[in-house]
């Protein structure tokens, strides 16, 4: 979108408004929507126009505004009251008290394609949260804003930074893809939800653009059947947000809300801070240093001295930062940098390396208009710094909406969003020994100084350089992080225009047409590491996604006869989207050090990635509903998509996939209103059926289409954007893969709504799925893309609700929200067992998430497990196999090398618990989030025990902590860091002992093998070392249960007295407190790592590879001023 093109918007824009506030003619219908016996205000209730899905609901005050004919009726809901219908009648302010519903429940919640219905009606599970609750947390993400209140819902946050994504997930992993997530549907424009693979730097996706002051409601619609009319992209499920409009009124409103957050890092990990720098002996000799004494390879308890005799912290190279050396005890010694330092510990030198975070958010709304013509723009910044050092968030957002009724017969619904969103320096996810660079006499404060970690001649030190200190222990993570810039910028554009035809009383026609576009620009600047900054990189790429909807639909009420209604649709839409991506790259270095810019480049511009793609769907979908007695609720819908993706060149193909759906809700509560007992107030049975069916990638049928770099001509010397892959191919008919989701549900009320629990049961099975294979060596390929797989997903989800205590204006409610999902892989394909949900590659070192027939998806696998003793029986059957070493004199855990099933990332359950306490206009709420089972792979506890960082290195470090002190027969001398590794020796395993002596050791365990006098102790640096590293078999606590129960939220609300208002010449004042974060009651994970460590929002991982973020929490204070 041009500059010139935005200013004739805007000024049109201010035209209008301007228009709307001169000529207000109609009626401004507001007012306060209280509860009749508390007089306490009612936020989130609904405000519905009779006969239309137009409406509105409370603010947290229980204010409400709407614009509407004098003619008209307005119906008002919440949920556990009496729905009351009141007339317009050329009323501009109408209060309403609604009463406790003793029998009935009329929530009105927003569904698929935006239509608004009763709760009761809904034969599926929709949970439906008001924005003002989501806009309270200050979250960055909306996701994130969502967590720990919906049951069936897993959010998961994970290392990204400010920016960073974080994982959803609604009833389990119904694909084998890694993105098992939902769509965001926003006024009807659909937003990809987009991974991130953990790669490199997580600057999150678009969702995050979002400006939640903007939303009125969001509901996130769960089952197959809730979700059908969305076509294939809603195959995991949809979150759809519904923004503010504006409303009648005399003049322009204005809404300001400021908000000041921090970011406090309070906790890292627990680290041992007894022993400090030394690498383990026997292994490695100092080269540099002929005065290093081999004979004192096998201890850590003194010092290497050099040729002055001078006391030095052992350096090896690449090792300098390893925790194997002399225990603290205020000793004078040589820096890594070769000046005088006391041998100490920094207990804080890990959580020295972040910052406090810091943010403000403003946002400034107008509205105004009449009974025939509404405005509201809004305007949000938010300017934030996150906990790591450099990452910073720049975001403007400017979202206008316009509603106008033409005539009697015809409106118009128009809403236009602009976001500028810049990103910078998050944190690098990558295998990177962020956390094990700590080493316990590391000086963060003294090494993070630019005098330090810049060399003499520039760039880092260089070990050959006679004017650089000995050694600087890994300059580069200071450089990188300073000197380095990573940034990101993002342009989305949404837009969405909405006619809407009244062609009878019971009929209307809505013309639609959306669009979506992304553009994003990513740049890398890299400093040279190299003498006088020699080397470099600049690094510019740049994406476009383009999204285009246009819709129509029909849609019908009308009362069929006094005991029969009817209500459906029917509709069709098409949809197009282009996506483009180009990456270029500097080649050599740089000419000119510190000089941006492809021309800069010391050889030719790498062009390094590229592709343009597009696809298109065209669909017809439509429901009809029916109601019996507002007792009985029949909902039935249906879709058929037309894919390109599915599409041959020569235009066949299995394109057409069809999905319908059916649900029933029946209220007997109503049915027998008058034979039940007096403490049952409502009772609801719901049951559905669904169908949902998926496409593939672009070009995909194409068989052999591959992309190609533009810059590289190939083998023939012309160039081209794509060439011929001839190391695949497909099956004959690749098929649209199929979803088939059953659910039936129990709603309950007792005691006039004071108690009531929503129960779901679900069964969800997807099949068909197109997956890439293995192919037979002799079909000449290396890969084949075929139809197979069959993913079930059965669950229970449990939402308790209550009202414990309403003593007068006090009063608290609580919701319990319980949720299970068992994954299963009924079948894949062949005799096929499992398939690899992640690169099976690295050398068959890697921890891999599989999914696994019979198990579930994410079962996780390495050939790299301990190899077991096999012999029956003997008492040692099962133990693990110890392999000697005789060069370091100790024994580790023999790998197996086959593949083993080591862990699995599902979780038992989920859980919430919400509570809210109200006194007159005092709120405070408070959040509680759970997750039970599931497995994680943490990197940095491998490695961290390999250098003995953490407090599992000290076990058996010397006699205090239970070491065996023994003279050993190799040396005459006296060691006391012995421990008795448990295992057993393999058959035929021979050990040399002091005297040169072999001995057969096989079947024996060490312990026994000790007490035999046929081995000593294992020194314990030694064992961990080794077994820390990449050479033995995976340790117990490589894999762990990612068990916690979080203070997810804690807030406090005040609504200043209106009397007090007034004198300051205000419409309404609030501030609020809030807490998210606040720290963990339960984890299980180890030392106390922080549980929200992933390092990717993919559905099938569960892992973090060396960047433990601190545990943080983050507070706000929010000012909202309306005028």
């Amino acid at each position: 979108m041009n500059i010139s093109a935005c200013i004739i918007v805007f000024l049109f824009s201010l035209g209008f408004m301007q228009n709307c506030v001169l000529h207000a003619q109609g009626l401004q219908v507001t007012g306060t929507i209280t509860d009749a016996v508390t007089g306490t205000a009612i936020p989130g209730a609904s405000v519905l126009i009779k006969g239309s899905s137009s409406g509105t609901i409370s603010d947290v005050d229980g204010k409400y505004t709407i614009s509407a004919a004098q003619s008209s009726t307005l119906t008002f809901s919440f949920i556990g009251y009496v729905k009351q219908e009141v007339s317009v009648n050329g009323q501009s302010v109408i209060d309403v008290k609604l009463k406790e519903d003793a029998g009935q429940l009329n929530e009105v919640v927003v569904t698929a394609l935006g239509v608004s219905k009763e709760k009761r009606q809904l034969g599926y599970t929709v949970t439906d949260i008001a924005g003002t609750k989501l806009a309270t947390t200050n979250e960055v993400s909306p996701i994130s804003a969502l967590q720990g209140r919906i049951p069936g819902v897993q959010i998961d946050q994970g290392a990204g930074g400010l920016t960073g994504n974080t994982k959803i997930l609604i009833r389990g992993n119904s694909t084998l893809g890694v993105n098992n997530q939902p769509i965001f549907v926003v006024d009807g424009v659909i937003l990809d939800n987009d991974l991130y693979d953990g790669s490199g730097r997580d600057f999150g996706n678009n969702i995050k653009n979002l400006n939640m002051e903007d939303f009125e409601s969001v509901s996130v619609l769960k089952g197959s059947a809730a979700a059908a009319l969305y076509g294939t992209r809603a195959i995991n499920g949809v979150i759809l947000v519904t923004t503010k409009k504006g409303h009648q009124r005399k003049g322009i409103g204005v809404n300001v809300t400021q908000t000041f957050t921090a970011a406090q890092p309070y906790r890292g990990p627990d680290f041992q801070n007894e022993y400090g720098g030394g690498t383990v002996g026997a292994f490695f000799t100092d080269t540099r240093d002929p005065n290093y004494k081999p004979d004192e390879s096998w201890t850590t308890k003194v010092f290497p001295v050099n040729s002055q005799g001078q006391p030095y912290i052992d350096r090896q190279i690449g090792r300098e930062l390893e925790n194997w050396g002399p225990k603290f005890a205020g000793q004078q010694v040589l820096d890594y940098d070769g000046t005088m330092t006391t041998y100490q510990a920094y207990p804080n030198n890990y959580l020295d390396a972040f910052q406090t975070g810091k943010g403000s958010l403003t946002n400034v709304a107008i509205d105004g208009g009449t009974a025939e013509s509404t405005f509201r723009l809004s305007y949000n910044r938010n300017q934030s710094k996150g906990i790591n050092l450099r990452n910073e968030l720049s975001k403007n957002a400017f979202n206008l909406r316009v509603t106008h009724k033409l005539n009697k017969f015809l409106s118009v619904d128009v809403t236009g969003d602009y976001t500028a969103t810049k990103g910078s320096n998050p944190p690098s996810l990558s295998l990177n020994r962020y956390i094990w660079v700590f080493g316990r006499n590391y000086d963060t404060k003294k090494w993070m100084q630019r005098q330090n970690y810049i060399g003499y001649n520039g760039g880092i030190p260089q070990a050959n350089d006679v004017n650089e200190p000995n050694k600087v222990p890994e300059p580069n993570i200071w450089f990188n992080i300073f000197e380095n810039n990573y940034t990101q910028k993002e342009q989305m554009v949404r837009g969405r225009i909405a006619l809407t035809g009244t062609v009878t009383d019971w009929m209307k026609v809505q013309v639609e047409g959306n669009l979506n576009n992304v553009y994003t620009e990513n740049e890398t600047k890299e400093l040279g590491q190299g003498t006088n900054f020699t080397g470099g990189k600049y690094v510019l790429g740049h994406s476009t996604k383009e999204t285009r909807f246009l819709k129509w639909m029909a849609i019908f009420n009308k009362q069929i006869t006094p005991d029969l209604d009817f209500s459906g649709y029917l509709g069709g839409e098409s949809q197009r989207m282009n996506l483009s991506y180009n990456l270029s790259e500097t080649d050599g270095g740089l000419s000119y050090p510190g000089n941006y810019f492809l021309a800069n480049s010391v050889n030719a511009v790498k062009s390094t990635g590229g592709f343009k793609n597009r696809r298109s769907y065209n669909s017809l979908y439509a429901s009809a509903d029916f109601g019996y007695k507002d007792q009985l609720f029949l909902q039935t819908t249906w879709r058929g998509d037309w894919a390109s993706a599915l599409t041959y060149k020569n235009g066949t193909g299995n394109n057409f996939y069809n999905y319908p759906s059916a649900s029933l809700s029946w209220v007997f509560s109503q049915t027998f209103n008058n034979s039940l007992p007096g403490w049952i107030t409502y009772g609801k049975l719901r049951g559905n059926l669904a169908a949902l069916g998926g496409d593939i990638d672009p070009f995909t049928l194409n068989s052999g289409f591959a992309f190609r770099d533009p810059t590289d001509a190939g083998g023939n010397g012309v160039q081209s954007t794509s060439t011929f892959n001839s190391n695949s191919t497909l099956q004959p008919n690749i098929k649209p893969l199929r979803k088939i989701a059953k659910e039936i549900g129990l709603e309950m009320k007792f005691f006039k709504n004071r108690l009531g629990f929503d129960v779901s049961l679900y069964r969800d099975n997807t099949r068909n799925q197109p997956i890439t294979i293995s192919a037979p060596v002799e079909s000449g390929v290396s890969s084949i893309l075929i139809n197979a797989g069959n993913i079930q997903n059965t669950g229970i989800e449990i939402a308790l609700d209550a009202t414990p205590l309403q003593i007068g204006a006090f009063k608290w409610n609580t919701m319990v929200s319980f949720s299970h999902n068992r994954n299963k892989i009924i079948d894949l394909y062949g005799d096929r067992e499992y398939y690899p949900l992640e690169n099976e590659g690295n050398g068959g070192n890697d921890l891999i998430p599989y999914a696994k027939v019979g198990g579930a998806y994410g079962v996780i696998r390495t050939k790299i497990a301990a190899k077991r003793y096999n012999m029956e029986g003997s008492p040692n059957n099962g133990k693990q196999i110890l392999s000697w070493r005789s060069d370091a004199r100790a024994a580790f855990p023999a790998r197996s090398n086959e593949w083993k099933d080591v862990g699995d990332i599902n979780a038992k359950f989920r859980s919430g618990w919400d509570n809210t306490f109200t006194y007159k206009r005092l709120s405070v709420n408070v959040l509680f989030d759970a997750k039970i089972g599931g497995d994680m792979i943490l990197t940095s506890l491998r490695y961290g025990t390999h250098t003995g960082i953490f407090p599992s290195s000290l076990e058996g470090r010397d006699a205090e902590h239970g070491g065996i002190t023994w003279t050993s027969k190799y040396d005459n001398k006296t060691y006391d860091d012995g421990i008795i590794p448990d295992g057993v020796f393999d058959a035929g395993q021979t050990i040399t002992q002091a005297n040169g002596t072999s001995v057969n050791v096989g079947g024996m365990s060490y312990q026994e093998a000790y007490d035999k006098g046929f081995v000593e102790p294992t020194h314990l640096p030694q064992f961990m070392y080794r077994y820390g590293s990449s050479s033995t078999a995976v340790g117990d606590y490589w894999i762990v249960k990612n068990s916690w129960i979080s203070l997810r939220q804690f807030s406090v609300s005040y609504q200043v007295p209106q009397v007090f208002v007034d004198k300051i010449k205000l419409n309404t004042l609030s501030i609020s407190f809030v807490g998210r974060d606040l720290f963990y009651l339960y984890n299980t994970l180890p030392n106390h790592f922080n549980p929200a460590s992933n390092v990717s929002n993919s559905t099938a991982v569960q892992k973090e590879v060396g960047f433990i973020p601190p545990m943080t929490r983050n507070l706000g204070v929010t000012l909202r001023a309306g005028f």
